[in-house]
């Protein structure tokens, strides 16, 4: 993996064109509009030039995330096949699990990069079991024991809530799926009113947008996990809701010899993304956080803002969270999936990460085998 990040850094400095937040620039509106004129068959998708000037999709790597359906030794034996890039997702399983699984990787395939993805500060509900959420039910999520309110539905959650700045008009769960109507809030709790009916499943993360992670708190989180997963192998960590760079400057006197994977996932993080890019070994979009932070409206221009960055200090980027998440129970990606991909990859995307395609679904060596054909292409 040292390699293939060395080899993706040089060849970043080859294929760049430029760089331009949000717009095609003049040269591309001609581009788009001489291929028009031409047949098909005459067109040279290697000279679109596209914002970020990614041209080959072969140079992508497949980072595939291990879990309860792709774990056993002849599972990650055939995972090996299509890619030596593994995520394990430390908010899931216990310490124990990711000792066995991260040894078993590097049994089977010794030249793998293990990226060990850790819990940050987001919080999640604590229900064990589904939840039933009526529309216009008003619901009140909060942090430790609170007696129970007539006609207000209480939802523990993991940890303590983000801190609130400014005033905001909703907030949700499940990566911006179900949102709530904002009501109030104090330190340990938001109350709001449902503007879907669900069923609310366990270990659902909590999203209040314009909110901020304490940093003391963050980096205390982060450390303690850090020693209790010392005996874990891996070669990068992927660090939760990073907002500043001054984490990753403590964090890399630790673990000196480790590749530092950043996560942007909200405002404050957005706002800091050159700092956070320049501290980073990698950086990590998680559309999944970063749209409930952020808003529909918001996504892309923060997508684009982020690779920006990425590109600037040169580090590779991954993209995450739902590239082919139909095909969890199809044989085929939907056409939208496709195009986004490929958008991804013109963006300037050096890593695909599947998540729930390879950790849950029993289709995840079709998926995988789908994913390495189509960069390979």
């Amino acid at each position: 993996m040292v390699q293939i990040l060395l080899i993706i850094q040089l060849n970043k400095e080859e294929i760049m064109l430029h760089i331009n937040k949000f717009k095609f620039g003049l040269e591309e509106i001609r581009n788009l509009k001489s291929i028009t004129k031409k047949k098909i068959d005459d067109i040279n998708f290697n000279l679109i030039r596209f914002p970020f000037g990614k041209i080959s999709k072969k140079e992508t790597e497949i980072l595939a995330t291990i879990g309860p359906k792709s774990c056993s030794i002849n599972s990650i034996y055939n995972i090996s096949k299509f890619t030596n890039c593994f995520r394990i997702n430390g908010s899931h399983n216990s310490i124990e699990w990711h000792i066995k699984i991260s040894k078993r990787i590097k049994e089977i395939c010794p030249e793998s990069f293990i990226l060990l993805d850790i819990p940050g500060l987001k919080p999640r509900t604590n229900n064990l079991k589904d939840i039933q959420i009526k529309k216009d039910q008003m619901v009140k999520f909060v942090f430790g024991k609170q007696d129970n309110e007539e006609g207000i539905l209480l939802i523990e959650t993991t940890k303590p809530l983000p801190k609130i700045k400014n005033r905001v008009q909703e907030f949700s769960v499940s990566d911006g799926l179900f949102k709530f109507q904002y009501i109030k809030n104090k330190n340990n709790f938001i109350q709001g009113i449902s503007k879907n009916t669900f069923k609310l499943k366990p270990k659902k993360g909590l999203n209040i947008p314009n909110s901020f992670y304490d940093d003391t708190l963050q980096e205390k989180l982060y450390l303690e996990f850090i020693r209790k997963a010392k005996k874990v192998q891996f070669d990068g960590l992927g660090l939760s809701f990073i907002q500043n760079g001054e984490i990753l400057k403590k964090i890399r006197k630790i673990l000196k010899d480790k590749f530092l994977v950043s996560k942007i996932e909200n405002l404050y993080g957005l706002n800091n993304a050159s700092e956070i890019s320049k501290n980073s070994d990698l950086i990590m979009i998680d559309r999944g956080d970063l749209l409930a932070e952020v808003g529909e409206a918001n996504l892309y221009k923060a997508i684009c803002e982020i690779s920006t960055q990425a590109h600037h200090f040169k580090k590779p980027l991954i993209m995450a969270t739902e590239n082919l998440e139909s095909m969890q129970k199809r044989l085929q990606p939907s056409k939208s999936e496709i195009i986004a991909l490929e958008h991804s990859i013109n963006l300037g995307s050096d890593i695909i990460m599947l998540s729930d395609e390879t950790a849950t679904s029993p289709l995840f060596m079709n998926t995988l085998e789908w994913l390495y054909n189509f960069l390979k292409q």
